[in-house]
């Protein structure tokens, strides 16, 4: 079975495979996430595992639901989507001028099942065909002064 590490940056994972648009970080894989019917055709739907930590606050804020979406899509049945992100509003979530979205605990509320909040976007924008992830386990990261500065989440795709 596959495993992803996106956005690897030089970072190698042994039995993942590395995915990255900066060319000059040697990935396996160059390619753009939010570029997704390029990325789809280059892996098939039978992926174990995504890796994805401090990625997500790189793309663009429209293109939320829709990389939630490709994550789904490519994930197998039972497949675990494993994301850490820095936590807004700590500064590490926007010190880098490269981080052009922002995420909290509640923004993964969205693509929960059996939370409200993700049970009514998931109907109130159906033609997004918003996924909704079982929640496998969360934890914040901390500093060595205790203070939390990023969020883990695991998240399954249970049908």
């Amino acid at each position: 079975m596959i495993k992803l590490d996106i956005g690897s940056g030089r970072a190698e994972l042994k039995g993942y495979i590395t995915v990255d648009k900066d060319k000059s970080v040697s990935a396996d894989c160059v390619v753009d996430i939010e570029e997704d019917d390029v990325f789809q055709k280059l892996f098939c739907k039978d992926i174990l595992e995504i890796r994805c930590h401090h990625i997500l606050e790189h793309i663009k804020t429209e293109n939320k639901v829709k990389v939630m979406k490709l994550f789904w899509d490519l994930l197998e049945e039972g497949g675990v989507l494993d994301i850490e992100v820095p936590l807004f509003p700590e500064p590490e979530s926007i010190q880098d001028p490269t981080h052009i979205s922002f995420w909290n605990k509640e923004s993964f509320w969205y693509f929960i099942k059996g939370n409200n909040f993700g049970e009514a976007f998931a109907k109130r924008y159906s033609k997004y065909k918003v996924p909704l992830f079982s929640l496998v386990s969360d934890d914040l990261r901390t500093n060595k002064k205790n203070r939390a500065w990023a969020y883990k989440i695991k998240l399954q795709k249970k049908i």
